[in-house]
């Protein structure tokens, strides 16, 4: 019990942190993470990312999801089903097509589904980070439920003021293999 209140003030601290962020900053941090996300070696081995339509003041995904279908990438993001307390991964036809899911957030409702054993690396978001590779999110588990299922690579994307050197962790958190920020790429495998 103890390790979630922990978690519930730390998602508390972490979502000041990134509301505190002006508009300049995100783009600016942003543009640095993506771009080293771009030049990653393991994504010359990929077919499939999996990745997400960012959400309020998250690092911004909106150019890495561009140039990757630019790159020839089958891009696909999730798409939540708040009963169910699920997520499947659909293709991303393009930006434009998104529409707000169940949290608001973008997803591609109509895109095609992607199964679990065809996606071979994944962008992660998270609140925080720490320094084993392990990820806070927002509360829900559905990131954490689908990648237990999966041997895909796992990158957390972050800024700088989201990492920490040690995170609460349970036995169904799922860490990540590598987590870049704008200032450096932290892997853990």
């Amino acid at each position: 019990m103890e390790k979630r209140s922990d978690k519930k003030s730390l998602r508390r601290y972490y979502t000041a942190e990134l509301n505190q962020l002006t508009k300049a900053e995100v783009e600016a941090k942003s543009r640095l993470i993506y771009g080293q996300a771009l030049s990653l070696p393991v994504l010359k081995n990929v077919r499939t990312v999996a990745a997400y339509a960012s959400f309020g003041n998250e690092v911004d995904t909106t150019r890495l999801l561009t140039v990757l279908q630019e790159r020839g990438f089958w891009v696909v993001l999730p798409v939540v089903n708040r009963s169910t307390r699920t997520m499947e991964f659909r293709r991303m036809e393009t930006l434009s097509s998104l529409q707000p899911g169940v949290y608001g957030i973008r997803e591609p409702l109509q895109g095609q589904l992607c199964p679990l054993e065809q996606i071979d690396l994944f962008f992660v978001p998270g609140l925080a980070f720490d320094l084993q590779g392990r990820r806070l999110g927002r509360g829900a588990g559905y990131y954490d439920r689908y990648l237990a299922r999966s041997v895909a690579v796992k990158i957390g994307l972050a800024y700088e003021l989201q990492v920490t050197p040690c995170l609460p962790a349970e036995a169904h958190d799922i860490s990540m293999d590598l987590v870049i920020t704008e200032e450096r790429i932290i892997t853990f495998v």
